[in-house]
C-alpha cells in the first residue's frame, strides 16, 4: 500500500465479512472445455485500477485481446477455482456494474 491508503486504514479496525460467489462466463453460458479463468488487474497511468475476470485457453490469448493505454501495467493471475470471496454486498456490486459507462 502507499502512504495515503495506509493512513486511512490505520484508524479504527474491525472484522471483515466475506460473501462467496461462484463466477461463470454468462447467465446460461458454460465455459468451453480447456478454458481457464484469469483475474486481470490493470494499473492505469493515472493511478486508477481496473479488475476483470476473463476466460481464455492461454494467457497469450488475453494479451492479444485486451487494449490498455500506454504506461499501464497488467497483472494477471490464473484462478484454479471459479469461486470469489468478496466483502462488498452483491446489491452494491450490481448497482455499480449497471452504472458503469460502457466503452
Amino acid at each position: 500500500m502507499r502512504g495515503g491508503a495506509e493512513e486511512s486504514m490505520a484508524g479504527e479496525a474491525g472484522p471483515v465479512t466475506f460473501t462467496c460467489y461462484r463466477i461463470t462466463p454468462g447467465e446460461e453460458e458454460v465455459p468451453e472445455e480447456g478454458m481457464n479463468t484469469y483475474s486481470v488487474v490493470v494499473l492505469l497511468p493515472d493511478g486508477d485500477v481496473r479488475h476483470q475476470i476473463v476466460w481464455a485457453r492461454a494467457p497469450e490469448d488475453i494479451g492479444d485481446a485486451i487494449r490498455v493505454p500506454p504506461g499501464s501495467r497488467v497483472i494477471m493471475t490464473e484462478m484454479k477455482s471459479p469461486i470469489i470471496w468478496d466483502s462488498e454486498p452483491m446489491e452494491e456490486k450490481e448497482a455499480a456494474v449497471k452504472a458503469a459507462p460502457t466503452p
